[in-house]
């Protein structure tokens, strides 16, 4: 009641409050400095890392608080054709209330490779330097338009991506962090190195993943695979080194052929004797070691 007494009572000044706000808006919105503040981003991000390159076609202010960014591209700056990421647009918006605990914080909503990311990040500064917190949801990622994956693990690998990643721990070395990951890539495939396998690549139905970060390793605690062909589980861990292609594997596992497998190589007496020779209950069983770029399967 005394509100509305209070509006009644200078009812003329509120309205040149409301009319100055609206103004301003609308000014900030038609002037905003975009090539200014996309400059500013691109010099920061080379600043910060001159190994890569940072390019924004355009920034939009997005009412009431946030900044939309169209066509952005992290590459590298020796390979400008290899895209760390790409997306056709990312919306970011501050969390006020992160503030007043001693962080920057944000939410985002990104569209790129045909799906969608969004979640929130907290970045912090510390003794020890810069941290930093994120939840992230994954929805429908194309594994087949994001090039560099395929690069980053030397493996050709494809499909819809869905699931959630978090991780909390220093910007630099995201690898001295903790996290998990809870992934589900749909009709998909991934290349193979087994040298005894007829087939370049197994495509799959779904493939079930999940995993944990901590103290420079990754634990693969679930992974399930299965497709028209076989089902597979995978389990154990990767030592991560700053080289991804050195990191050690310690990952053992089952494979099921299906009828539809041995009709795929059928006419390859060896291999089909091979795996006859080795199925315990329909299944057998198989550990990889050594390294990403140069794993040991042994069968056991």
């Amino acid at each position: 009641m005394m509100m509305k007494n209070l509006i009644s009572k200078h009812k003329k000044w509120f309205g040149y409050a409301i009319f100055a706000l609206v103004l301003t808006l609308a000014l900030l919105y038609y002037r905003f400095p975009s090539d200014a503040l996309r400059h500013y981003l691109e010099a920061t991000a080379q600043k910060a890392n001159p190994l890569l390159s940072l390019s924004i076609d355009h920034i939009k202010l997005q009412l009431p608080v946030g900044l939309r960014f169209e066509r952005s591209k992290l590459v590298l700056r020796d390979e400008p054709e290899k895209a760390i990421f790409s997306s056709n647009s990312l919306l970011v918006k501050p969390l006020l209330a992160s503030l007043f605990q001693g962080e920057l914080g944000c939410s985002f909503n990104c569209r790129a490779y045909n799906g969608n990311l969004k979640g929130r990040i907290y970045l912090n500064r510390d003794r020890k330097g810069n941290s930093i917190e994120t939840e992230l949801q994954l929805s429908n990622i194309q594994l087949d338009d994001y090039d560099y994956l395929s690069d980053l693990i030397e493996r050709d690998i494809g499909g819809s991506l869905n699931g959630t990643i978090s991780y909390k721990g220093p910007c630099d070395l995201l690898m001295n962090g903790s996290g998990k990951a809870n992934l589900t890539l749909s009709d998909g495939r991934v290349e193979i190195v087994l040298p005894l396998f007829t087939l370049n690549s197994i495509d799959f139905d779904k493939m079930e993943i999940e995993m944990l970060l901590q103290k420079k390793k990754v634990n693969v605690t679930r992974l399930e695979l299965k497709g028209k062909k076989l089902r597979g589980t995978l389990s154990g861990t990767i030592g991560l080194k700053k080289e991804i292609r050195k990191s050690t594997l310690d990952l053992q596992g089952t494979i099921e052929p299906f009828p539809a497998f041995f009709k795929s190589i059928a006419g390859i007496h060896d291999t089909i004797r091979f795996f006859k020779k080795r199925l315990k209950q329909g299944t057998f069983s198989f550990v990889i070691h050594g390294t990403m770029a140069e794993p040991r399967i042994q069968f056991t």
